[in-house]
């Protein structure tokens, strides 16, 4: 498989990172403005005149799941499948040139993500009835609404799911087997994919649906909230991300490396890792962020799910954009080095983690409309798209 590497205008890691950051931020601030408008006008029309005469508070919840799910579905979830999964197959197919070849890759991205929730949503709606596609964008009356809310929230996390379940496949395993196999690109990409949709779909049934719907047979319920509430479950889970990820950003494989480089044991240690890891923290995080949490009215587990995503936006935007800043050049040592990056990520994550908390209504994609009325993310969406 033919590698393409990126040139960079700057050579300077932290000048070249800190310029790509900065362009980001004004393309997230437009850029949700734009993409929200748009989907809601195309909702609102959709949903005709049964939505417009919802009650305002109840339309404005429709909206922000609504336009939200369209963000989850067409740009999280297939950026897991095209880039980690498939490790961007074709992308330079047609042209090396860009932005062509972006745009072009782009927009085959958000169709499949269009495909793919269109599958979903057409399968599922036909017995669950917050999956009916009539429901979801078409419904009659308030109480209707409601249940549409709740389908939008588990169809919208989905995405979640294609997180947890499928980039530890390329994290912690490497796309074992389908790499041990096969040296076909094709079928290493396809094989990670399937397998990973399999364990996505699994998870989503198993811990998603249960979180936004209780499910009862003759009264009695079958189901309980996972974690006890969706904050708990939401800042377990940012954990657990944060722990398998660091291997594949900027940790060379370790901590599991010290064990062993053998798949899939080496994969089993880091995910037993990761799993404890998010047990352990998630307790002295709670301790931690309860004041902060208490001063702006947020539930302590939300705002640990917040901080936590910063930190990983944080690792990725290191590992990215500033090319694990200090490079082996500047330190040769595999401990100081990952020891230096995993320090100025977590102190510069921790510290916009804080600021984010406080301050997130003055951003386009968190809580401000900016006087135009367009859905807005919140704490956890607005964090992740930026």
């Amino acid at each position: 498989m033919e590698k393409y590497v990126m040139e960079k205008k700057f050579k300077n890691p932290l000048i070249s990172g800190a310029l790509s950051v900065i362009a980001l931020v004004i393309i997230a601030s437009v850029g949700w403005v734009l993409w929200s408008n748009i989907w809601k006008m195309i909702i609102l029309a959709i949903g005709g005149s049964s939505v417009a005469s919802l009650d305002p508070e109840i339309l404005g919840h429709f909206l922000k799941e609504s336009v939200e799910g369209t963000f989850f579905w067409m740009v999280i979830s297939t950026w897991v499948w095209f880039t980690l999964n498939m490790g961007n197959y074709g992308k330079y197919a047609k042209t090396t040139q860009q932005p062509q070849a972006g745009i072009r890759y782009s927009g085959l991205a958000f169709l499949v993500g269009i495909v793919g929730f269109a599958f979903f949503v057409t399968f599922l709606g036909l017995w669950w009835e917050p999956f009916n596609w009539q429901v979801l964008f078409r419904p009659v009356d308030d109480a209707q609404a409601l249940l549409a809310i709740k389908g939008w929230s588990a169809i919208n996390f989905f995405a979640l799911s294609v997180i947890l379940a499928q980039i530890p496949l390329v994290s912690l395993f490497s796309k074992y087997p389908f790499s041990k196999y096969s040296k076909e690109p094709w079928t290493v990409a396809f094989g990670t994919l399937s397998l990973g949709l399999f364990l996505a779909l699994l998870n989503w049934i198993a811990f998603i649906v249960p979180s936004f719907m209780t499910l009862q047979i003759d009264g009695v319920n079958v189901t309980s909230q996972p974690f006890g509430s969706w904050a708990t479950a939401l800042a377990w889970c940012q954990l657990f991300i944060f722990f398998f990820l660091i291997p594949a950003e900027g940790g060379e494989g370790y901590p599991q490396k010290f064990i062993t480089t053998k798949q899939p044991l080496e994969g089993f240690i880091g995910l037993g890792i990761a799993v404890g890891g998010a047990f352990l923290f998630l307790p002295i995080l709670r301790n931690l962020l309860t004041p902060l949490a208490d001063s702006v009215g947020i539930a302590p587990d939300l705002a640990v799910a917040s901080f936590v995503l910063t930190i990983i936006n944080v690792l990725l935007t290191w590992h990215h954009h500033f090319d694990d800043y200090p490079n082996k050049d500047m330190v040769p040592s595999a401990a100081g080095r990952i020891l230096a990056q995993l320090g100025i990520v977590i102190i510069v994550g921790a510290v916009l983690g804080i600021l984010w908390i406080k301050y997130l209504h003055i951003w386009p994609f968190g809580g401000n409309d900016l006087g135009l009325g367009h859905p807005m993310l919140g704490i956890m969406g607005g964090n992740l798209f930026i």
